[in-house]
């Protein structure tokens, strides 16, 4: 049977066990698990490195296990692109050489780097643990001799001597521990055994060394009572180590120290265990929520459109499940680079086909940007033509202004310069018809006379609130149908024209908003053709509404977000009305200021 320091010493290398099982689980849960599967190569470069600098070894080799694989799948799907270009331009997949970037090859160094630095620690670590068994196989052997030399008045303090070389010296090889630790003990016990004239210095030792265990037992009760973390397990390995170089104590006090320093401990170790558990169960949970996510991004891969705003609000529903799935805690280690992987394959899939659908777009845009440009081109020809008849030419340009309506989009940096050129070199064409027209001019005085009476009828029915839209479209229908009016009196005229029709839209009761905005923008579109100011008044009135625009977006989105901190509360309900009330308005108001702007465009 063992005897009590035997089992001791048993017990406490199965408790060293637990501590090293509890320690790896806490790293196994606390390994940085972050996702790189999205990174680009320069990150993952920079994070390669950075490890050159570590000391902490294994955070270093936890961060290199998981940017390795990414790297080296994107530096594999790389290869494969340029070996695919290569065969499409007609090289011969036996003669293909893949010449690899600054990148991978700063990633290579930093890789190997890290790893020389970590096997140069490694060594340099062996050969210290090496030198340290020697120290205490030479102090063992100093210790037998001691043992087996005869008793003097300086035995106890060689002894001492050699026990505080002993705790100086640092780790040996783990296959010599546990022996080089037994031996030591044995030749301890051994000493004092045959020392019995000191046995009076024996026991008083051995009461010192009670007092240690005993302050030592009262930290580790001390830790069993506070709540379980890294900190305490830590502290209490540093009370093992402290307990375990601690000499013997009187025997009759020996079983039930060590029985309270166990418990203690045994709880430290329970509560540890019973923590990282529920972490591992919130871990599963956290995982079935990813993969929930993971489903739903999926989805996300098969969808089309021909139409921007449901692209746009395709791309704002699978960013919002990114925030979703950013707000998730950790998942287990071992599932974690599969379910990033998975999830980020959808989310980069789906904006690969959104960019795809760009560029067709963008072609489609640069294409109307070139027929718009020979638009330009032309009217630019009979402008510059001096044998072409000016009012044939004018029926030519006028159908070319046709055209341009019908033409799609173009690129938006070149929008306003393709249009002021189009329509420069019409005003420029039209104005040089109207030079030429100087026998028209008494024409252009009854147009001027003709459109007053115009303005003065939509006055009057304004005035008077009459609801005959017949009648105003007929009118409005002369006024489109009457040529020019004398170039001093167009701006005047224009404005008249301009104020009638929207003071009878304000008492009209028969049109609908979206009616009377459409008529008031294209009244202004109109004037803008042939009125430099007012063309470029629409283009102010136009960025003004854009900037509203954005305004509401954010008003909306600020209001939208304080409802949600409201209680249930009667003031929270009346508070919450009022913001409703506020956000239905500013809706109506984006809309409408939407409707607007396209209504711009299709006039234009």
């Amino acid at each position: 049977m063992m005897n009590t320091e035997e089992r001791e010493h048993t017990e406490q290398d199965a408790l060293g066990k637990q501590l090293t099982d509890t320690l790896e689980a806490e790293h196994e849960l606390a390994e940085d698990i972050t996702d790189y599967t999205h990174h680009p190569k320069e990150d993952l470069v920079r994070l390669a490195e950075n490890l050159i600098k570590e000391t902490d070894y294994k955070k270093a080799d936890a961060i290199l296990k998981q940017i390795k694989p990414v790297f080296d799948e994107l530096r594999e799907k790389e290869k494969q692109e340029a070996l695919d270009k290569f065969i499409a331009e007609g090289g011969e997949a036996d003669g293909f050489e893949y010449k690899t970037d600054t990148l991978s090859q700063r990633f290579d160094q930093a890789v190997k780097q890290y790893r020389d630095k970590k096997a140069r620690q490694q060594h340099e670590s062996e050969k210290e643990k090496e030198k340290n068994l020697q120290t205490k196989t030479a102090l063992l052997e100093k210790l037998r001799q001691l043992t087996d030399a005869e008793e003097t008045t300086a035995s106890i303090a060689a002894l001492k001597q050699i026990q505080d070389e002993w705790k100086t010296i640092g780790a040996v090889p783990a296959a010599h521990s546990k022996n080089l630790w037994a031996n030591y003990n044995a030749l301890i016990e051994l000493f004092y055994s045959n020392r019995s004239i000191y046995f009076e210095l024996k026991e008083l030792d051995r009461k010192k060394n009670l007092s240690l265990k005993q302050e030592i037992c009262d930290k580790a009760e001390k830790l069993a009572q506070a709540e379980p973390s890294s900190q305490v397990i830590k502290e209490l390995n540093d009370l093992h180590e402290e307990y375990k170089h601690v000499g013997p104590v009187p025997k009759e006090e020996q079983e039930a120290l060590w029985q309270r320093f166990k418990a203690a401990s045994d709880v430290v170790y329970d509560k540890r265990r019973a923590q990282l558990d529920t972490l591992r169960k919130e871990m599963d949970t956290n995982l079935q929520s990813k993969i929930a996510l993971c489903e739903k991004a999926e989805q996300y891969t098969s969808f089309d459109s021909s139409k921007i705003n449901d692209w746009n609000d395709k791309t704002k529903e699978l960013l919002d499940l990114q925030k979703q799935w950013e707000a998730i805690g950790i998942v287990p280690r071992e599932k974690a680079r599969d379910v990033n992987k998975r999830f980020w394959a959808a989310f980069k899939t789906f904006f690969h086909h959104k960019n795809e659908f760009f560029k067709k777009l963008e072609a489609y845009r640069d294409q109307n940007l070139h027929k718009k440009a020979e638009l330009c081109q032309q009217v630019e020809a009979l402008l510059a033509s001096e044998e072409v008849d000016l009012e044939t030419a004018a029926e030519q340009v006028k159908k070319l202004q046709q055209n341009w309506k019908d033409i799609g989009p173009v690129p938006e940096k070149q929008r306003n310069q393709i249009f002021d050129r189009f329509k420069a070199s019409c005003d420029a064409f039209f104005d040089k018809r109207r030079g030429k027209r100087n026998n028209t001019e008494k024409e252009f005085e009854v147009n001027y006379e003709k459109k007053q009476q115009i303005c003065a009828a939509i006055e009057k029915m304004a005035e008077e609130q009459q609801t005959d839209m017949p009648a105003f479209e007929s009118l409005r229908n002369e006024w489109q149908n009457t040529g020019f009016v004398p170039k001093k009196h167009m701006h005047t005229i224009q404005k008249r024209y301009s104020d009638a029709i929207s003071r009878y839209l304000q008492q009209s009761k028969q049109l609908t908003d979206k009616e009377k905005d459409k008529i008031q923008i294209a009244i202004e579109v109109d004037a803008s053709r042939n009125n430099p100011k007012a063309a470029k008044d629409l283009q102010k009135k136009e960025g003004f509404m854009r900037k509203r625009m954005s305004q509401l977006e954010s008003d909306i989105a600020i209001w939208k977000n304080n409802m949600e901190f409201f209680g249930h509360s009667k003031n929270a309900d009346k508070f919450r009305q009022e913001f409703t009330e506020k956000i239905q308005a500013a809706e109506q108001e984006y809309l409408s200021l939407k409707r607007q702007i396209q209504m711009i465009y299709e006039n234009q």
